[in-house]
């Protein structure tokens, strides 16, 4: 069903805290700002908006987060509150952040830093000295991604009693490094999460699953640790479940393998699954004991980058309205939504007045196609094909680690000059919406936004840049 544009707006339903798409009642009196001398911004706003976007990463950097939580002292090492002694420490981390948070608690702490592993999906980082570095594979795990895993388990597993870690987990752990229960091979692992990202479930269910198959998350890797350390936390998850995290690989989970198969079944996979995925699930192995709990401390999430967003676009004297920090939901769908949204705002601004609409989360994209996109890409595309080239809005999205799904860009663009040129080469939105194939409809019409990796991850940022 297509959204009608004018009648459309994000609202938060009482039972679970999220918004929804709702007919409008009533739109509250926008603050604008009518002053065009007071706002540098120009008719060249997708420009604009990605130099906001990039400082809004720079504000979020561990490089900037991490520091005001580190103290060192003669006596004792404290971060984030915790103290862990006047030894030097191990330093081991997984994800699209691990480096960047790596070389910041190097540049805090120096010849403190003892030694330690990092996992991330870069090929030839910059890293401190005594750290090791193993590429995984992303989003989908390899045997790449197997070896980093044994190698983090044997090296965690290497630390005494009286050694102290820190640990810096953040989003795309899950697929950078794995070590599949008995009796599967990383290729069951690797068949199990396409068909769980094609699926389009969110994030909790798809690690749900992931968990139940691996020996390393819902806390395995710290049922070999005899050292105490803590986590530092960059969250890539709505709410910032520990539990959620990277798949938890120190946090302890509780397995529930009827709930995993019922999830399964319930979204047609099961059929799908090789047999011996099937085989254990239905078994229902005993569970083993859980793993103790390991201090974590979440440094940053998806409000940390939506804040800096909209402190950005204060500093260019941009009236903001933050209409959501929980956004989910089908990709296109929220697009279509947004733009209504977009529309409706932009009749109730005079001549001259601006104002942004800001949005923070992580859609899913239910693939039905054989293209290429990401769901930032994808929210873009049935945006644009809402707008129609309306000449007032530009639409920005995307996701904060730089690399909006299988792709090699960020996110994507609408504005009128994408429409314009869509309509001048022939290119129908909803052609490659049926496709999923979002990316080759902005890379054909300039609407790629390329910004490579960020070294942070804290969900997606969409903005909604309304000027009359």
């Amino acid at each position: 069903m297509r959204f009608m544009p004018h009648w459309y707006i994000l609202e938060k339903t009482s039972a679970t805290g999220r918004f929804r798409i709702a007919p409008i009642v009533h739109w509250p009196l926008l603050k604008t700002c009518s002053d065009k001398e007071e706002t540098p911004m120009n008719a060249e706003h997708s420009v604009t908006l990605k130099e906001v976007f990039l400082e809004a990463v720079t504000a979020c950097s561990p490089r900037t987060l991490l520091p005001p939580l580190i103290e060192s002292s003669r006596d004792c090492i404290r971060i984030a509150g915790h103290s862990l002694g006047n030894n030097p420490l191990h330093v081991f981390g997984s994800g699209k952040a691990a480096v960047s948070m790596a070389n910041s608690l190097y540049t805090a702490l120096g010849k403190r830093i003892a030694g330690g592993t990092l996992v991330s999906p870069e090929e030839s980082p910059t890293l401190p000295p005594n750290l090791r570095h193993f590429t995984g594979d992303h989003p989908i795990p390899t045997e790449r991604s197997y070896r980093a895993g044994q190698v983090m388990m044997q090296a965690m597993k290497s630390l005494l009693p009286s050694d102290r870690f820190v640990y810096l987990l953040s989003g795309g752990s899950s697929a950078l490094m794995e070590i599949p229960a008995p009796p599967f091979s990383i290729s069951d692992i690797a068949i199990a999460t396409k068909l769980l990202f094609e699926a389009g479930l969110p994030i909790a269910d798809t690690n749900m699953v992931r968990i139940h198959l691996s020996r390393l998350k819902g806390g395995g890797l710290s049922k070999q640790i005899r050292a105490k350390g803590i986590v530092l936390v960059m969250s890539d998850v709505l709410d910032s479940p520990l539990s959620v995290i990277g798949s938890a690989p120190l946090w302890p989970v509780k397995r529930n393998y009827n709930a995993c198969v019922d999830l399964l079944r319930n979204n047609g996979l099961w059929p799908a699954l090789p047999a011996n995925i099937r085989s254990f699930l239905t078994k229902s192995p005993e569970e083993e004991p859980l793993s103790f709990a390991i201090p974590h401390e979440i440094v940053a999430d998806n409000r940390t980058m939506l804040y800096a967003v909209r402190a950005a676009l204060e500093d260019r004297k941009v009236p903001v309205r933050i209409v959501s920090d929980h956004l989910d939901g089908e990709a296109a769908d929220v697009g279509h939504g947004i733009a209504g949204l977009a529309l409706n705002v932009s009749e109730s601004l005079k001549d001259g007045e601006k104002l942004a609409l800001l949005f923070s989360g992580e859609t899913t994209v239910t693939v039905k196609g054989n293209g290429t996109g990401g769901r930032c890409q994808e929210l873009a595309l049935a945006a644009l094909a809402e707008l129609q080239g309306n000449p007032a809005i530009t639409l920005f999205t995307a996701g904060s680690d730089g690399r909006d799904g299988p792709t090699d860009a960020a996110g994507a663009v609408a504005d009128h000059r994408i429409w314009i040129k869509s309509q001048e080469i022939g290119l129908f939105s909803e052609k490659f919406l049926a496709q999923n194939d979002s990316y080759h409809f902005f890379q054909s019409t300039g609407g790629l936004i390329n910004t490579g990796p960020t070294g942070i991850n804290l969900l997606d940022i969409v903005i909604a840049l309304i000027q009359r």
